[in-house]
């Protein structure tokens, strides 16, 4: 019975000690640390910007092409949160700096509520409730078990959430802003990017750019419909976004219809060798924006309207039944509904794979 007891406790911890690989929060501290510092007026030394660095979310950046990230962290952490003799030296002013600046402008307005957040949050439930949530949208009695989870880590960067190779990374201040419910569809829709990809088939993915933009309008299409089923005017109002976002997302939605008339004109002339690759890839830079999510968004939206949901999410990994479904939804002599040329390519690309 001993034996049995010390093996359960050994089990017990294990368990624990697995679960708590889920979250990191490394970047987050490293960033209360220095700024504590930077209010009290105080100097931060090199080891210590080296360490926030270092911290999960943050080297992540360091390594990416975009390595202007940690710069201008850097400069606007001195620039909000520093006395006036420690100021930063300001960026470029690019889209980033200024949604860094204004997340970290409204940080310093709930710092207290914030670190308190950071030390009394149960960060693992959000996790299982966030897979649970997918759970219950795919309709299954468990997740596939082979699938390998990737870690989430916090940060303070913009008011966003991305799934990167090895992780996914969260501003903490947008969770913190967030309703429960909220936070966990957020969470839920990044994990189903997770899920999909192990099932999706990166060879088709990535054989060109053109197969990449239409899987991705499939795969953050379905994906919306987890935490924006609301609709993109509800969405936006609930978490604050820019009124300038939130009108380009409403707008690439209101225009939908006739950039999937394009899209599908476009892939049908290429695969006729009426134009190039080059040539239909600039062409669909046009309209493939944020991802494709407007554009995905609309499609799925049309389809569960049509009473294909189910269907939808039973081929929630493969790009063609995506498009062949909503393709059902539109009388053929609709402008947006989708020729047989374009099908038939896509039905073609895809067919070895899925």
């Amino acid at each position: 019975m001993k034996n049995i007891v010390s093996f359960l406790l050994i089990l017990l911890a294990f368990n624990i000690s697995s679960n708590a690989q889920n979250v990191d929060l490394s970047s987050v501290d490293e960033f209360l640390n220095i700024t504590t510092l930077l209010k009290n007026g105080e100097d931060v030394n090199m080891e210590q910007w080296n360490q926030l660095d270092s911290s999960a979310a943050y080297s992540l950046f360091l390594n990416s092409k975009d390595n202007t990230i940690p710069n201008i962290v850097k400069a606007v952490m001195l620039d909000i949160f520093g006395c006036s003799d420690s100021k930063g030296q300001t960026q470029n002013g690019s889209l980033l700096e200024t949604s860094v600046r204004a997340n970290y402008e409204d940080i310093k307005k709930n710092y207290s509520e914030i670190r308190k957040f950071r030390d009394n949050y149960d960060f693992e439930s959000l996790i299982s409730n966030a897979k649970f949530r997918l759970q219950t949208f795919l309709g299954c009695d468990q997740l596939d078990a082979s699938v390998k989870w990737r870690p989430v880590y916090f940060f303070f960067l913009s008011q966003d959430g991305k799934e990167l190779d090895n992780a996914i990374v969260i501003d903490l201040n947008l969770i913190y802003k967030m309703t429960e419910e909220e936070r966990i569809n957020f969470l839920a829709h990044e994990f189903f990017h997770v899920y999909r990809a192990h099932f999706e088939h990166h060879e088709f993915n990535y054989a060109n750019d053109i197969n990449f933009a239409i899987d991705m309008i499939a795969n953050e299409g379905i994906a919306d419909q987890i935490d924006k089923y609301m609709g993109y005017d509800q969405y936006f109002s609930n978490f604050g976004k820019s009124k300038e976002l939130a009108s380009e997302f409403k707008q690439l939605y209101n225009n939908a219809p006739k950039d999937i008339e394009y899209l599908q004109t476009t892939i049908a002339q290429y695969a006729a060798n009426q134009i190039d690759k080059d040539t239909c890839i600039g062409r669909l830079i046009g309209i493939y924006k944020y991802n494709g999510h407007a554009l995905g968004f609309y499609i799925s939206n049309q389809i569960i309207k049509a009473g294909l949901r189910d269907e939808m999410i039973k081929e929630f990994h493969n790009p063609y039944e995506f498009f062949r479904l909503y393709s059902l939804t539109l009388p053929k002599d609709e402008k947006a509904s989708l020729n047989d040329d374009f099908l038939l390519f896509l039905k073609a690309e895809t067919e070895q794979y899925y």
